[in-house]
């Protein structure tokens, strides 16, 4: 079962890497690093900047590029290649799955191809890091490759159930901005958006507090669950 769900999974990120979103997105987000390099040096924005590139990317640049490439993970294959996918003897969630999986990874080298350039741009720049630095950095990429695949399991789950890939970018950007809004204006309900990543991350990584620390990642496994089982039920739906 793990073998055949690791060849599906490998197939699909295959099948993403030979449509052209995925292509974009990923020179995108590489060009951004590099940018941020030249930009963050300039502005003297701190001597860690895969750190701070991160923190200040996950605002906005991150969340929007991997909404865009969630609401086309499945529904930008409805009329096409899955109706031979649906053929083979595998269940609706095994696919689902695999796709899901294969999305996931797409978005880890999405958050890669963003923080390579901007840790070379840091290595060259400001030398080698500390030892506690490095492993700041590192744990902050591991929290926003974690955070940057809830969103798109969310906003892949928004497009399966509105059925268009563009209305499903437009909900979710939506809806994203009206957490913040929200967020903003009753700051003791941010904690349950998923627009706060700073309340969401910073305790898990950097806080002594356990407390913090479990209800971060009670709040990131609910969503990621719900996020899996309303995308799952639209699928089965769906008619292909």
């Amino acid at each position: 079962m793990i073998a055949q769900m690791n060849y599906l999974t490998a197939e699909e990120l295959r099948k993403l890497f030979r449509g052209g979103k995925l292509k974009v997105l990923l020179l995108l987000s590489f060009i951004i690093g590099v940018l941020f390099v030249f930009i963050g040096d300039r502005l003297g924005l701190g001597d860690n900047l895969p750190l701070t590139a991160i923190e200040l990317l996950l605002a906005v640049v991150l969340p929007f590029l991997m909404v865009a490439l969630g609401s086309d993970l499945m529904v930008g294959e409805c009329k096409g290649m899955i109706k031979h996918a649906l053929k083979l003897p595998i269940s609706r969630e095994f696919l689902f799955m695999g796709k899901l999986f294969a999305g996931w990874a797409a978005g880890t080298l999405i958050v890669l191809c963003m923080f390579v350039p901007t840790f070379i741009g840091g290595f060259i720049v400001h030398g080698v890091p500390a030892a506690s630095t490095l492993g700041a950095g590192m744990a902050e990429l591991g929290g926003a490759i974690l955070f940057s695949g809830l969103l798109l399991v969310l906003a892949n789950s928004v497009s399966l159930w509105v059925g268009s890939s563009g209305v499903g970018l437009v909900v979710s950007v939506v809806l994203w901005m009206g957490m913040s809004v929200v967020g903003f204006l009753e700051p003791q309900l941010n904690r349950f958006f998923v627009t706060d990543y700073a309340d969401w991350l910073q305790p898990l990584l950097y806080g002594g507090d356990a407390g913090m620390t479990v209800s971060t990642l009670l709040f990131m496994t609910a969503y990621y669950i719900i996020g899996t089982i309303l995308g799952l039920l639209a699928f089965q739906r769906k008619e292909f």
